[in-house]
């Protein structure tokens, strides 16, 4: 007789996996990176010895493998992004601490003006992290809501006086189409209905569907993410620079710059 396991018996642990909470703590961008390379090469090993036919074409089995894959590796990584978003918030807000002019009454009255709420932490979330030693910028943007939206996103990060938006225009669409596709993952069976295909415009045309990729999507889009951090950690790079004020310490300026920096196994994609 086989003995039953619950569920959270089946985790364990490993020195595999190569990002963790400290590491996104410690430069986010590089730890989304190495994430999202390590996501493309799995797919790509999964495309190299999945089975094909005579004329180099996957058998079913194998495209029915893949699109399931995919599906899932775009969820993966926007659950990672978001970590990355969090994480550069929860950063900057600490190293506020070097920025001469940071009000923190205008940082409050920001969020309630400009991002559809003033902040609020629940005491029992706070006593949550009673046991850890965790950041103070960590708490807040913890208890922020609006992660999938990157236009709230943008006013998160101005809440710092940073002037410019961290995600274009053109940025902000391409993350609008991403999140509702992996919302649409995640809560309807990787399945477009027609009210969500109605919430983002260059959806409009796909509802009612199934969401089915191209093999080809893991790629453009391990190489538009890599894109859109680089922008926006420069962004924050030159903003935040501008906030240490006339006279930075070296030690604030390295701190700031090896936070911000950008860097991934895959150098050509940057």
């Amino acid at each position: 007789m086989v003995t039953e396991k619950k569920f959270e018996k089946y985790l364990i642990e490993t020195v595999a996996h190569k990002t963790s909470l400290n590491s996104y703590a410690e430069a986010p961008a590089n730890a989304f990176l190495l994430y999202t390379c390590d996501a493309y090469d799995a797919f790509q090993h999964c495309q190299n010895k999945f089975t094909k036919k005579g004329n180099g074409d996957f058998n079913k089995d194998s495209e029915d493998s893949l699109r399931h894959i995919s599906c899932a590796i775009l969820g993966s990584l926007m659950g990672h992004f978001e970590t990355y978003q969090k994480s550069l918030l929860a950063g900057l807000i600490d190293f506020s601490a070097n920025f001469p002019s940071f009000d923190s009454e205008s940082f409050l009255k920001h969020f309630s003006k400009h991002c559809g709420g003033s902040i609020s932490i629940p005491v029992d979330r706070l006593l949550s992290f009673r046991t850890t030693s965790a950041q103070v910028g960590y708490v807040v943007s913890d208890s922020l809501n609006g992660w999938h939206n990157p236009s709230k996103v943008n006013s998160f990060f101005k809440s710092l006086e940073i002037k410019k938006d961290i995600f274009t225009p053109s940025q902000i669409e391409d993350l609008e189409v991403l999140w509702q596709l992996r919302h649409s993952i995640v809560h309807t069976g990787a399945w477009l209905s027609m009210p969500d295909s109605q919430k983002i415009k260059r959806l409009n045309g796909y509802g009612n569907k199934p969401i089915i990729f191209e093999h080809t999507f893991i790629n453009a889009l391990c190489r538009k993410l890599h894109q859109i951090v680089k922008h926006a950690n420069t962004t924050l790079l030159s903003e935040c620079t501008s906030l240490l004020g006339a006279k930075p310490t070296q030690e604030s300026i390295e701190g700031l710059t090896n936070f911000l920096e950008v860097t991934s196994p895959k150098k050509v994609w940057l």
